[in-house]
């Protein structure tokens, strides 16, 4: 005869064994689950610090990128500040330069001019001419308008000169008719000068009287005469400018 078990007992042994089985699980999956939710909480940590890092990141990029650009910018300033400096310096020192030309050139026109006023009374001659006349007679000849005519004509060339006109007689006749007579011969060749051109505030004229003519009727022939001479300064006045030079209007 076997042996009956019981339904309440199976069924005991069952649910025994049922709470057996889910007390293992729950052992076996409780520590995984704890384990994964840890893991899971770090990783959420980790991203939120990941995260934190790629801004802090990108804010440190940007700033640093900004100061770039602004560094950039400085420079390119510093840069157009040097050149402009540059420029500056460059124009400084051509108006320098130029300044010390022009002070060199005042210095030698006024080294220039002081010579010529320290010799503005001296002078050298430079032509000298001999016109005769006929016995008591004070009109000019054809031969000494000729000789005048040349002498206008070397003038034309000079731009500073003086004329001396010294009037001669010969020793005939009374010495104050003879006086009055070598100032008409003057007076002749002093109209005839300016008839071709000579001013007469450049012309000095003087009447003598007589000359001495020992030597027979030659010399009295050559003491009837008018001696032009001709005077130039021995200084030359420097070149004038139409208008004053300075450093300014020259750079202007």
């Amino acid at each position: 005869m076997r042996n009956v078990i019981p339904a309440a007992t199976i069924l005991t042994l069952v649910f025994a064994a049922g709470c057996a089985t889910k007390r293992y699980v729950r052992e076996q999956v409780d520590p995984v689950r704890q384990r994964t939710e840890e893991l899971a909480r770090k990783n959420e940590e980790a991203m939120a610090q990941i995260a934190a890092l790629e801004e802090k990141t990108s804010r440190g990029i940007s700033r640093a990128e900004e100061r770039a650009m602004g560094a950039e910018h400085l420079a390119k300033q510093a840069g157009q500040s040097a050149d402009q400096a540059r420029q500056s310096a460059e124009r400084a020192a051509q108006t320098a330069e130029s300044a010390r030309t022009l002070a060199e050139q005042n210095r030698s026109r006024l080294s220039d001019l002081a010579l010529y006023l320290e010799n503005a009374e001296k002078f050298r001659l430079l032509e000298q001419e001999t016109v005769l006349f006929g016995f008591n007679r004070s009109a000019l000849t054809p031969e000494a308008r000729a000789r005048l005519d040349a002498l206008a004509t070397k003038l034309a060339a000079q731009e500073r000169y003086v004329v001396e006109v010294a009037g001669y007689a010969d020793p005939t006749g009374p010495q104050d008719y003879n006086v009055v007579l070598s100032q008409k011969r003057a007076d002749a060749v002093v109209r005839y000068l300016v008839s071709r051109q000579i001013p007469l505030r450049r012309i000095h004229r003087v009447g003598l009287g007589e000359s001495e003519a020992s030597g027979g009727p030659e010399a009295r022939r050559a003491a009837r005469r008018v001696e032009i001479r001709v005077f130039v300064p021995e200084a030359t006045l420097p070149a004038a400018k139409t208008r004053t030079e300075t450093a300014e209007n020259r750079l202007n």
